[in-house]
């Protein structure tokens, strides 16, 4: 797990969605993308820190 992935943990936990914090460190760990549930009240700077940890796995892939 990256420190920016922790620190989106963070976020998710801090807005109260242990939840959508669980399926990302689940996805994360297991180096797949996590796509929230477009319902999911997430703010525009965790939706933005989420597209960041994905582009992350996709970048120590490639």
């Amino acid at each position: 797990m990256t420190p920016k992935q922790s620190h989106t943990l963070w976020h998710l936990r801090r807005q109260g969605l242990q939840s959508e914090a669980e399926v990302a460190e689940r996805a994360w760990s297991k180096g797949r993308e996590y796509i929230p549930d477009e319902r999911s009240p997430l703010k525009r700077d965790t939706r933005d820190l989420i597209e960041q940890c994905n582009w992350e796995l996709v970048a120590a892939v490639a």
